[in-house]
């Protein structure tokens, strides 16, 4: 079962400073022609962005402080994503894809996805359409908003397209770009937009969310830990066997640098796992390596905590492992194929170097 069904901002959790901007914008009206939502992935932003575009189109407010109604026609539209003036622009599937996988997928948060369905960017051609329509007045409410999703994702060419818009913004037509890297926009089409920060939930607000898709008790204590912040993160291991798959690969890396007469050899041959994930689905893809990598990072930070108070020594390794790590992490998003396994293969040296 999804998410509970959008009515405004009081319909989100946490991200109060974010969402307080945000309204006393509208209540001053004083809303920003372009919005740059940036924060760790599964916090909430595309909520929050679908929020706005519902409180700014709500027919049923009184008074401009006032939050979206999400009983009137337009709310409702915009919950269910049938609203004309609210347009999202996401990475598109693999012409390899076929219609009954788009069809299961359909509504799914780029980060549900399986990485080896989707294309590595957003391309000009989604973008051609939608900045011809803003030409024209919307057709529904009193202004159109524009989501772009990934907006990191965006190939140059689409970047440029978008940038010439943002210079010159049509009066009724909104933009929010969401990203987890805004750094790797470009720096004019950052300066063009307001950015609002978006940090990590409380765990109560995880709590509360996890709750909310009528998942067991025992099922929200499993995936709690594993969130740190993000729902989002959270329900990547929603299904237990796909938990069990990342961490019987975690266990196999751990258990390596547990054996002291381990070659290096071993870590090259778990790093010849990685293939390209344009390739058959059997095999180790980026998806499964950026969860195992989350995992690994995650377990190594938590031994090193735990050390802390009785083995200084121990400690320090697994804080060095866990930040060798990161590195890795940070390195790998948006690399190509071929520099992922490069990548990953230094990672596996490097930690095999750091011993107790």
């Amino acid at each position: 079962m999804g998410a509970p069904m959008l009515q405004g901002f009081r319909s989100v959790r946490g991200h109060e400073a974010a969402i307080g901007l945000l309204r006393r914008s509208i209540a001053q009206r004083r809303t920003a022609s372009a919005y740059l939502f940036a924060g760790p992935q599964g916090v909430g932003k595309d909520r929050v962005a679908h929020a706005l575009a519902q409180t700014m189109n709500c027919t049923a407010r009184a008074n401009p402080s006032d939050d979206a109604c999400g009983e009137c026609q337009n709310c409702r539209r915009i919950a269910l994503g049938q609203f004309v003036d609210l347009l999202v622009v996401k990475r598109e599937f693999r012409d390899t894809v076929s219609a009954r996988e788009r069809e299961s997928e359909a509504g799914a948060r780029p980060e549900d996805i399986d990485e080896k369905k989707l294309r590595q960017e957003i391309v000009v051609d989604q973008m051609k359409p939608i900045m011809e329509s803003v030409a024209f007045r919307p057709h529904e409410g009193g202004t159109r908003w524009i989501i772009i999703r990934e907006a990191d994702r965006l190939h140059k060419n689409a970047a440029n397209k978008l940038l010439k818009t943002l210079e010159e913004p049509p009066a009724e037509t909104h933009f929010v770009l969401l990203s987890h890297r805004s750094s790797a926009l470009l720096p004019t089409i950052r300066s063009r937009c307001q950015t609002v920060n978006f940090g990590l939930l409380d765990e109560p607000d995880v709590h509360a969310v996890l709750a909310g898709l009528e998942l067991t008790p025992e099922h929200i204590r499993e995936l709690l830990p594993l969130a740190e912040g993000s729902v989002g993160r959270a329900l990547i291991y929603r299904d237990p066997e796909h938990l069990a798959a990342r961490k019987k690969l975690l266990e196999e890396i751990l258990a390596t640098l547990r054996v002291k007469e381990v070659a290096v050899g071993g870590f090259v041959e778990l790093a010849t796992r990685y293939k390209d994930p344009t390739e058959k689905k059997d095999q180790f893809g980026r998806g499964e390596l950026e969860e195992t990598l989350a995992l690994l990072y995650r377990h190594l930070r938590n031994e090193a905590l735990a050390a802390a108070g009785k083995s200084a020594r121990t400690s320090l390794v697994h804080a060095a492992r866990a930040e060798i790590v990161r590195e890795t992490m940070e390195l790998l998003d948006g690399a190509t194929s071929f520099n992922v396994g490069m990548q990953l293969q230094n990672m596996l040296v490097r930690l095999r170097e750091v011993r107790p």
